[in-house]
């Protein structure tokens, strides 16, 4: 655990000492609002509309417990372990901004990596052209990652708890992507014919 803190405590200094230019810093910090918790939320209801009237209301349901899940495992760590937030001089934000939840997990990190690489999978699923799913699902974690970063950046939480967010998150969306692919839900007949399409 020391070593952990110490690592984190190293990583916060040293993004404290980095300055980027003002179009990259404007971008990181729009990457953070993709971890919002009331975009994630409007995203969960939308695409779950979405895909009950596309794919079926299984698809829908396994896509919606299973963000929704993430999000509430998230909260349900914060407020067990309850780790501090960085110090306020470690934030890059206005005093009105300040985060004040407890800072392992990330939230943001967590929610993002559920939902986006969940998304992403959903959507190249159907398609025949290899590169272009690997692509898509790509574009997913990536994004996940981004969030991820931006939160380090700004100096709302370490490294530790960013990393546990991300790896949280990207769990859920495996295990959602794993029961998506089951012929029962996707209300087809589990057949060798089958199992190659997919």
């Amino acid at each position: 655990m020391e070593f952990i803190t110490n690592l984190d405590q190293s990583i916060a200094a040293w993004n404290q000492a980095i300055q980027l230019p003002g179009w990259l810093d404007q971008g990181i910090r729009t990457a953070t609002f993709f971890g919002n918790s009331s975009i994630i939320a409007v995203l969960i209801s939308i695409v779950g509309l979405y895909l009950q009237r596309s794919k079926g209301w299984k698809v829908a349901l396994v896509f919606v417990l299973g963000t929704s899940g993430a999000c509430l495992t998230c909260e349900s760590i914060k407020f067990l372990v309850k780790r501090p937030r960085p110090e306020i001089s470690q934030m890059r934000t206005s005093i009105d901004k300040i985060p004040t939840s407890p800072s392992f997990p990330s939230g943001h990190s967590f929610s993002a990596a559920a939902i986006y690489p969940a998304i992403a999978f959903i959507i190249a699923l159907p398609l025949k052209n290899l590169p272009l799913k690997i692509l898509i699902t790509a574009l997913g974690i990536v994004l996940a990652s981004l969030v991820g970063f931006s939160r380090i950046y700004l100096g709302f939480h370490f490294l530790s708890d960013v990393l546990v967010g991300l790896t949280g998150g990207f769990i859920f969306a495996t295990v959602i992507a794993f029961l998506v692919k089951m012929p029962f839900i996707l209300g087809q007949t589990s057949t060798p014919e089958h199992r190659n399409k997919i």
